[in-house]
């Protein structure tokens, strides 16, 4: 893994099973280099070639010998018994998103591509994700089957990645003004902050502009040129959205929509998800999709 001076190295694909095998890793073997490198989880090897005839063994960078070192060894804490690869590649693309050195930007797109296209979380998840967006836009007075029909439309489209999005506005307007009301009078609350209000065109709007970027990235056809521009607007919005946090924790309607979590996993976690919004700006995606979210529930 290092010399002497306790340097990293590069590495062939043979060193790293090698490293993976002095760690205790069980069925380490050319296969999961391979699979490492397509899902993102390692940059592509550099070509090399010393004689005439045929090539010598490619070679991973010494940054990337590390990060695959450093991402076994936490996939080994891990409590769990298997750990998917949509999960470690949050951290790769966490890395991305704050330094320019380790992660390429062709490794970050086909890391991108896995995030999108992976089973983002559990049924549990989604309807416990549902049942809180629910409750936050939810009138006291709200009866039990409206709750459950418009928790039952979000799960829905998050695990399809595809949604009713007139039945699901009818149903969170329904839930924030629960009494009968001609069609358009119903009321729509707004959570978040006095600044910053947030109702539920805003919430649908942000799904189906997640939805599309989504989509995008698991094709990769967000180019890398576009990637990095985005990454460079998104370091300064998380920069500054982080210094308002605790603020924003003060005047929101429900502070635990801003609160920081004490686990590094979800930090990261919050910190990719937060970069899909910013390509659907630069793609020019997200004024288009706010207009069609105003449209539902026009006659």
């Amino acid at each position: 893994m290092t010399d002497e001076n306790d340097e990293w190295q590069p590495a062939t694909a043979e060193d790293l099973v090698a490293d993976a095998v002095a760690l205790g890793v069980p069925k380490a073997s050319l296969r999961v280099i391979t699979d490492w490198t397509e899902y993102g989880l390692l940059g592509a090897p550099a070509f090399r070639k010393s004689t005439r005839h045929g090539s010598d063994a490619r070679l991973y960078s010494a940054d990337q010998r590390r990060l695959f070192t450093e991402m076994l060894k936490a996939r080994q804490r891990s409590p769990l018994a298997r750990v998917p690869h949509h999960t470690l590649i949050r951290v790769v693309l966490h890395i991305w998103l704050t330094d320019d050195t380790v992660v390429s930007d062709a490794q970050a797109r086909r890391g991108w591509r896995t995030w999108a296209r992976a089973t983002r979380s559990t049924a549990a998840k989604r309807s416990e994700n549902a049942r809180q967006i629910v409750d936050q836009f939810a009138h006291p007075d709200a009866p039990y089957h409206q709750r459950r029909k418009a928790q039952l439309l979000i799960e829905q489209g998050e695990k399809h990645r595809s949604a009713d999005w007139d039945r699901l506005y009818s149903a969170l307007t329904e839930v924030c003004s629960p009494w009968p009301a001609a069609p358009g009078s119903r009321i729509e609350r707004s959570i978040g902050t006095p600044i910053l209000p947030f109702g539920v065109r805003e919430a649908i709007a942000m799904w189906m502009l997640d939805h599309k970027v989504s989509r995008l990235l698991a094709a990769e056809a967000v180019p890398e040129a576009t990637l990095v521009q985005a990454r460079a607007e998104h370091r300064v919005n998380w920069q500054s959205y982080e210094a308002q946090r605790e603020q924003f924790q003060i005047q929101a309607t429900k502070p635990e929509m801003f609160e920081k979590p004490s686990d590094l996993e979800e930090q990261i976690k919050q910190h990719v998800a937060g970069f899909v919004p910013v390509v659907g700006h630069v793609l020019g995606l997200d004024q288009p999709t706010f207009a069609e979210a105003r449209a539902l529930g026009q006659p």
